[in-house]
């Protein structure tokens, strides 16, 4: 049970995702995706985030998970405000990646590359998992999970991020799966 109801938490960021995914390949809000969340300031001579982290991201990934919470109708948490659920999940889903991304451009490793050698599969681990640490970490503003929910998410996380880049990759939004 405790899998279905893990599913059905994240449910909205999911969707949200993947209308993120769908606003990308028709290049909607294009003015947005020009400005870097970085604004193109630079932390030891490399960018802080680079380029795919931008405003369009910041604006659409949130605003989709809230509508589709709202859509949902109730989290499967107690006294918990499916907009403001949303909310939580999509703002710390962006938030969760950025800590990635910025290491990534400390190290060189260029936006949508993977890192080479051992570290190559560091990053793809967190890759698959920082959005989830940041979504859990503003979830817990509204509710904290328990240790089998948040084993649950972790294990949904690593099937389904995938399946996300693989779709992102089929449609010509990315250059590798991992």
């Amino acid at each position: 049970m405790t899998l279905l109801h893990s599913f059905w938490l994240i449910l909205p960021a999911v969707a949200g995702g993947a209308a993120h995914i769908a606003v990308i390949k028709l290049d909607l809000l294009p003015e947005l995706a020009r400005v870097p969340l970085d604004l193109g300031l630079r932390f030891r001579g490399r960018r802080v985030f680079g380029d795919n982290k931008t405003l369009r991201g910041l604006v659409v990934m949130p605003a989709a998970t809230a509508l589709f919470s709202l859509l949902q109708g109730a989290p499967g948490v107690a006294d918990v405000d499916p907009l403001a659920w949303g909310l939580a999940l999509g703002f710390g889903y962006i938030a969760g990646e950025l800590p990635n991304s910025f290491i990534k451009r400390q190290l060189g490793v260029a936006p949508g590359e993977a890192a080479s050698g051992a570290l190559g599969g560091v990053f793809w681990v967190v890759d698959q998992l920082d959005g989830l640490a940041g979504a859990l970490l503003a979830m817990r503003l509204l509710w904290i999970p328990p240790a089998d929910v948040v084993a649950s998410l972790v294990v949904l996380t690593l099937l389904i991020h995938p399946l996300m880049a693989a779709l992102m990759y089929m449609l010509g939004l990315k250059r590798r799966i991992g």
